[in-house]
């Protein structure tokens, strides 16, 4: 080929082992090098060679769905079975674990899920935290009595010390297996008795429902934390006879006019500290009474038992409308001096009630009857605990009806 103004190149054959190309060769004239550059840039400008993303790429790996549809809001985890509902509650997406594998189960939890979310209000849910519930827990809206409440500061200034989750974790977040590992660490560092863990265990329920009330969860995650079984006490209570014997080896006539309010009317210490006079009517032979535990009023009769008693102090002028009918209503210093006089087990001031519902009870009187008078709703817990107190004597009086 030639080319204007160039000379026929002679080109030398190369040795086999050499590795330079011919058209290096011509290019190593200085002279030429330029214009054969020029006349063919496609071969003399072209680079290293670069691979194509088809060669290089590494093959994407297919992605697999970790989820597959059951039915509409039913998604089934594929790893484990376990069912999940998927639904909308203020324009958001909640996905929730329903703990099962079997659709019919899973389609029950799920609507009763969608239930509880309408509960929720969601602001307040990512919001209110566990120290603001501690804070409306103080101000009482539960309406606790004045010594329950005082017990209950106190083991809440216990769970602000030793909660380790941090008092700033929003009361959703909350969950049944945290208060359960707190109440066993209390448990363990107090030695606590059952009546004591039991104790901390109304108080966690307390406190979270407030949380339900205030629409922040939808459940309390107190609900599966159940009070122990606590064993029954033994309550010492004397017979009505040994009640009388104490009223007799009383001292003071204050105190054997308390004593005998207690036993004759079965009122504890704080009704008898409310009652005044205008609380009774002896028209209607009818007292109100004010329940200090929970603020209840109820009314009881004027017993027959009792009448002469209260006649008495209406005789002696004590009966006047906003004047208390007892100064000073603190009987435990004297039963306790009459039990040590009288050689008698060391009983309490409510040992005195006790003794009132026993022998209402073994002269036949109702248990609702008994209870009402009380300010108990219903019999359950008169039943539950003055009926095995009830004296032998009296179960075989019973029996002996059982005839054809």
């Amino acid at each position: 080929m030639r080319i204007a103004g160039l000379e026929p190149a002679r080109v030398a054959p190369l040795p086999p082992q050499s590795s330079v190309s011919a058209n290096s060769t011509i290019c190593a004239n200085p002279h030429i090098s330029l214009e054969i550059e020029a006349f063919s840039p496609t071969i003399y400008n072209q680079k290293s060679p670069v691979l194509t993303p088809v060669l290089t790429e590494t093959p994407k790996r297919r992605v697999t769905k970790r989820f597959q549809r059951v039915s509409k809001g039913l998604y089934r985890f594929k790893k484990t079975g376990t069912l999940y509902a998927v639904f909308k509650v203020d324009g958001k997406t909640r996905w929730k674990c329903l703990e099962t594998d079997d659709p019919i189960q899973a389609r029950e939890r799920m609507a009763e899920e969608i239930k509880k979310s309408t509960r929720i209000d969601w602001r307040q849910a990512a919001t209110v935290t566990v120290s603001q519930l501690l804070e409306m827990y103080e101000k009482n809206p539960m309406g606790l009595a004045k010594s329950t409440l005082k017990i209950r500061k106190m083991l809440l200034r216990v769970f602000e010390r030793t909660w380790d989750f941090g008092l700033g974790i929003r009361a959703s977040a909350v969950k049944p297996i945290m208060l359960k590992s707190w109440l066993a660490s209390r448990k363990q560092e107090q030695s606590l008795k059952v009546s004591g863990l039991n104790n901390y265990i109304r108080m966690l329920h307390g406190l979270f429902q407030l949380a339900v009330e205030l629409g922040a969860v939808a459940e309390s995650p107190t609900k599966t934390i159940e009070l122990q079984k606590e064993e029954s006490p033994e309550r010492l209570t004397p017979t009505w006879k040994q009640a009388l014997s104490i009223i007799r080896a009383a001292k003071r006539q204050t105190s054997k006019d308390l004593l005998s309010a207690m036993l004759f009317l079965g009122l504890g210490q704080a009704e008898l500290a409310n009652l005044c006079g205008e609380h009774l009517n002896f028209e209607k032979r009818q007292i109100t009474v004010r329940r200090q535990k929970t603020q209840r009023v109820f009314t009881i009769p004027m017993y027959p038992q009792a009448m002469p008693l209260l006649r008495r102090f209406r005789k002696e002028g004590r009966i006047v409308p906003a004047k208390p009918l007892f100064q000073r209503v603190k009987p435990r210093e004297a039963i306790a001096l009459a039990c040590q006089r009288l050689k008698y087990p060391s009983f309490s001031p409510r040992s005195f009630r006790r003794a009132f519902i026993i022998r209402a009870l073994e002269k036949g009187v109702d248990a609702r009857c008994v209870a009402a008078w009380q300010g108990h709703r219903d019999a359950t817990l008169v039943l539950k605990v003055y009926g095995h107190l009830i004296q032998p004597r009296h179960m075989q009086k019973m029996a002996s009806k059982l005839t054809f």
